[in-house]
């Protein structure tokens, strides 16, 4: 077994993972001769929906299907890590091997654990410091100041829901494979159940968009009506969509890009975007949208993306909302439902007849991905650097 743990004053953090590939196709991953491979697609589909509902645990654990192209011309590697939190390092160890023992991904999908240190740490600390280009995918947040003074705000915001579609994520992981540096895709999930003060929120917001898309009347006595807000139009069914979502299995989501470019792989995240909410699928534009890490933020993001961390990146998540968002706003911004989720958390798979993407077991002639050496983060301790040679802090594995 194989276990990297960062220990710290308040409790450990420890991280496992799973090396994944695509079943060879046709014979092991369900699907049979002459079916369509939209049909396959839309099957593999519902097979990671209903691996997402049954992982749905709110108990601190955390998970992410980590795709890795680590050279020009190298197949792209998969990988789904894992994260638990315990009050010290054996119970933190225990958890996330309970965690990775229980993750095993559909039928389209082999799995073997990562058993040796250095590759684990290759995988979840892919580069040997903050690299320069790094992205985010978030869902869209709409806004407008709001025409109307009868309300106790001005600024309208709503968030806009991914359309989940059973697309073909064959484009991403071919332009991925594309890149001429090494290049990282993690979505990261961690099961949310909202407390009950969020639902309450989202239902009085709901409530006061429907007032305000009606019209109004600014004095009782001239009977003087005024229109109904634009804004608040549209903002009434996304209210009362994530109302419906507070009701369902919810994961807080983060969609990360990092490149050992200096400029962020943009294109590659906006082809991200599209994909798992398609621009057609919504009026004005996909749910999803693109947004470069600043370099003040660049540090933060890193330590999200090696520690499957959600931090809040302000500049980067809050796209061009003037004011900052508030801690209920910043909890809806990146939580979604089952359905949502299952539409950006997709395994790997394989067409036939298609030049294979992915470097498995199955092909010796593609190179393993090169292990990048450990890059001490002291300042953080919920950064997964410690090894058993660093014998001052715990580690076990």
């Amino acid at each position: 077994m194989s276990v990297l743990v960062s220990g710290g004053p308040h409790g450990a953090w420890a991280w496992a993972g799973l090396r994944l590939e695509p079943e060879p196709a046709i014979s092991g991953s369900g699907a049979h001769v002459g079916l369509p491979e939209a049909q396959r697609r839309v099957e593999a589909a519902a097979l990671e929906q209903v691996w997402l509902s049954q992982h749905w645990r709110p108990d601190g654990r955390s998970f992410e299907l980590r795709y890795v192209m680590p050279a020009p011309g190298g197949g792209i590697s998969c990988a789904l890590l894992c994260r638990m939190h315990g009050a010290d390092a054996a119970a933190a160890t225990a958890a996330v091997l309970a965690l990775r023992d229980s993750l095993a991904p559909p039928r389209h999908v082999r799995a073997e654990p990562i058993s040796d240190t250095g590759e684990l740490h290759s995988v979840l600390v892919p580069f040997g410091g903050v690299p320069g280009g790094l992205a985010e995918v978030r869902r869209r947040l709409v806004w407008a100041w709001l025409n109307r003074r009868d309300t106790d705000f001005r600024l309208g915001v709503a968030v806009c829901p991914l359309v989940g579609q059973a697309v073909s994520w064959e484009p991403v992981w071919e332009a991925l494979a594309r890149q001429d540096a090494p290049t990282v895709l993690g979505v990261c999930l961690e099961p949310y159940a909202p407390p009950p003060e969020l639902p309450a929120y989202l239902r009085y917001l709901a409530q006061e968009y429907g007032r305000l898309s009606q019209a109004g009347q600014s004095n009782p006595i001239y009977q003087q009506h005024i229109a109904p807000d634009p804004f608040a139009l549209r903002a009434v069914p996304l209210y009362q969509d994530a109302l419906r979502d507070c009701s369902d299995r919810t994961y807080r989501m983060r969609i990360s890009l990092a490149s050992g470019h200096s400029a962020p792989p943009l294109h590659l995240a906006e082809l991200l975007a599209a994909t798992v909410s398609p621009p057609a699928a919504l009026p004005g534009g996909g749910g999803a949208v693109a947004r470069a890490v600043p370099v003040h933020e660049a540090a933060a993001a890193w330590g999200n993306l090696a520690g499957l961390h959600q931090t809040w990146l302000d500049a980067a998540y809050r796209q061009e909302v003037p004011q900052p968002l508030g801690e209920r706003e910043k909890i809806l911004a990146g939580f979604v439902a089952v359905s949502q989720a299952s539409a950006a958390f997709r395994f790997p798979y394989e067409v036939p007849g298609r030049p294979p993407l992915f470097g498995t077991a199955r092909r010796a002639d593609v190179p393993s991905p090169p292990q990048a050496p450990p890059s001490p983060q002291d300042a953080d301790p919920a950064f997964p650097t410690r090894f058993p040679d660093d014998r001052s802090t715990p580690w076990t594995g």
